[in-house]
């Protein structure tokens, strides 16, 4: 290991090793540039690998880690920790994290070395990379986990998911942020470092994509305005993550160490998933030996018929911005129907009933429903149902009203892949600071500096909201509380996404569904409000399968009662409605493990079925192990995809 100094952060006794910090690099990772920019060790006692130092309850508890006025990279890094675990996990005993899945309170803390650096695939296109090495790593049977951020969060986005399941192996982990995070515009003349913390611009840690600054209350974050479609790269951040990775073991571990001797799993969920999905099919270098990924965000264009409970039906597939487009303006008025009352937050949404139902009546009065029909909302849900959203995903409906969680993608993708620029406000929607009133106002200093802690990079998150704009272009109070549920902005990036400009931008994300004999795993739940699986991992796998070079090692598991978000299950009505995923990620990691060490085959492709928790005297029944049956060695209700058609079979 290279010569270090030993620093004391105020917070914690922590020894930590770190180099002379330089700028980032978009040359080879063997060029001579320097090898990381920051170098920590954590000693397993006062900070660690696994959790930043926080024990089982620590991150169960209402409240995360304190931080101080002026937080420092380690408070910081302790916070994220807490809020990604949080937001990723459902952590309670009930619903069985540290029960009958997870770790418990015994799980000991892990020792070890972080790497912290910044790269670029291609002109301005910035990704952070963590690469952590236990002290447990055996470089006689060495491993690494690759594992890129879910959704639009930072570089630590999946220390929760698949980093923790790498750790807990014994393998080095490396993680990317695709080139987002929760970096944003602020005034003055600092910016935020890698690690979140604010820096003088020219300080070498500083985040090296310059946003354009913007006055006023509105938000600039990174994904959507800085400039280079970042999303079209989420592959090739991933292999150069790995590169990268298997660079620092070979440096930092042993010499002898390299991409045919370590053996390298890329693991994610979401859009995380998707993008290890991207890296297998142009891995040209034979960086990555196997795939899973779970609930993953993929862009298709591909048409197979889906064959289930004895009907057929047609699937012409769309993108995430043709979809989440779609669903910002017809949901709203979908989530009136009847059939959706008993959905978990129905009760939250009472207030905005009347809201809702003026986006029915102007859905009409625009020719987006028929002019004679009476029954609006279930005009609105027939054209979700038509479009290939499932009946079980629209429970989701209600919460993803409520937060408005459409129009906050739809901002943040229509954006990122036209390029624009934060003063052309879009669709005259922009993110901003939120009174409990639902007026705009500017973020506070406390939110600006805990961004990396507490941000998700998107909106809602660490007061970040979407707004809409008043006359003067400034943002003015919640887009919900504009006309019509903010109809006129919905409709805008709806007909955004389906414009020439953004044909090439989405052609330009699109995966083949060609893995060549890359062994991969693909979950996905059947009730994903999210990520539609009929357009995501069953197209994939279809294609794949029907394809003449189709991978004999992909293997799709389905999944009953899993919706997209495992956090929601600690509320009540989630709870009793759904199942967590998170188990059977870590089965599937287990699985994928047994196959490349010990070539134990793996199970069929198959559909789980579930069972949601029942009322036991007056309370909800923890979740226990009958409600989450494991993936089968031998299963009857199989899934089979050949000739463009996906089949579901025994299953009723």
């Amino acid at each position: 290991m290279k010569t270090c100094l030993i620093i004391l952060f105020t917070s914690l006794l922590l020894t930590a090793c770190q180099t002379s910090v330089h700028q980032p690099t978009n040359e080879s990772v063997d060029d001579g540039s320097p090898l990381y920019l920051k170098k920590v060790y954590y000693d397993g006692q006062s900070d660690d690998l696994l959790t930043a130092g926080l024990s089982l309850a620590q991150l169960r508890a209402a409240t995360g880690p304190e931080i101080s006025e002026n937080p420092t990279a380690t408070e910081l890094r302790r916070s994220a920790y807490y809020h990604q675990f949080k937001a990723l996990n459902d952590l309670t005993d009930a619903g069985g994290f540290g029960r009958i899945y997870g770790f418990n309170e015994n799980t000991k803390a892990i020792a070890g070395t972080e790497y912290w650096q910044q790269r670029s695939v291609a002109d301005n296109a910035y990704h952070t990379i963590v690469v952590q090495i236990p002290e447990s790593f055996d470089a006689e049977t060495p491993c690494l986990l690759v594992a890129p951020s879910s959704g639009s969060r930072h570089v630590l986005g999946s220390v929760a998911t698949t980093g923790t399941w790498g750790l807990m192996n014994n393998c080095a982990v490396v993680y990317t942020d695709k080139g987002t995070g929760t970096q944003m515009a602020i005034d003055g003349e600092q910016v935020y470092a890698i690690d979140g913390t604010l820096v003088d611009a020219e300080d070498p840690l500083a985040e090296a994509t310059r946003l354009p600054q913007v006055n006023g209350p509105q938000v600039i974050q990174k994904q959507p305005f800085s400039g280079v479609h970042p999303e079209q790269y989420w592959g090739e951040f991933v292999l150069d993550a790995t590169r990268y990775g298997l660079v620092v073991l070979t440096s930092e571990v042993d010499d002898e160490l390299n991409k045919d001797n370590v053996t390298v799993m890329a693991a994610s969920i979401s859009n995380g998933g998707g993008a290890v999905l991207s890296a297998a099919e142009i891995d040209k270098d034979g960086l990555i030996d196997a795939v899973v990924a779970a609930e993953p965000q993929l862009n298709m264009d591909y048409r197979y018929q889906l064959k289930k409970n004895g009907h057929s039906q047609s699937i012409d597939t769309l993108s995430l911005i043709e979809l989440g487009t779609l669903l910002g303006v017809y949901e709203p008025c979908a989530a009136l129907h009847p059939s959706l009352n008993n959905a978990p937050f129905k009760a939250n949404t009472a207030l905005i009933q009347p809201w809702l139902m003026q986006r029915c009546l102007v859905l009409q009065t625009s020719g987006l429903l028929p002019a004679g029909d009476t029954d609006l909302p279930a005009a609105a849900m027939d054209k979700l149902l038509q479009a290939g959203i499932t009946t079980e995903a629209l429970a989701m409906a209600q919460i993803n009203t409520l937060s408005h969680m459409w129009a906050g993608i739809g901002h943040t993708y229509v954006n990122s892949y036209l390029q624009t620029k934060p003063e052309d406000q879009l669709c005259g929607v922009v993110f901003s600071g939120m009174t409990q009133m639902g007026q705009a106002r500017a973020l506070t200093e406390k939110e600006i500096k805990t961004m990396f802690a507490k941000g998700n990079g998107i909106a809602p998150s660490n007061g970040v909201e979407v707004a809409g704009i008043n006359a003067d272009g400034e943002p003015d109070k919640r887009l919900m509380m504009h006309p019509n549920f903010g109809f006129a902005a919905q409709q805008c990036l709806y007909n955004k996404a389906r414009s020439q400009e953004m044909a090439s931008a989405i052609k330009a994300i699109q995966v083949d569904g060609d893995l060549d004999q890359t062994p991969t795993i693909i979950l996905h739940g059947t009730a994903d409000g999210t990520v539609a699986i009929n357009h995501a991992s069953r197209a994939y796998f279809t294609k794949n399968q029907s394809a003449r070079n189709a991978n004999k090692n992909l293997r799709f598991y389905e999944i009953e009662n899993v919706q997209h978000f495992d956090a929601f299950l600690a509320y009540p009505g989630f709870n009793a409605q759904f199942v967590p995923m998170h188990p059977y990620l870590e089965q599937a990691l287990d699985m994928m493990w047994a196959y490349l060490k010990n070539q134990q085959p793996l199970p069929p492709s198959q559909y789980v079925s579930t069972q949601v928790r029942l009322m036991k005297d007056t309370e909800l029944a923890p979740l226990s192990a009958e409600n989450i049956p494991p993936i089968s060695a031998q299963p009857t209700d199989l899934i089979e995809a050949n000739h463009d058609v996906l089949e579901y079979l025994n299953h009723e």
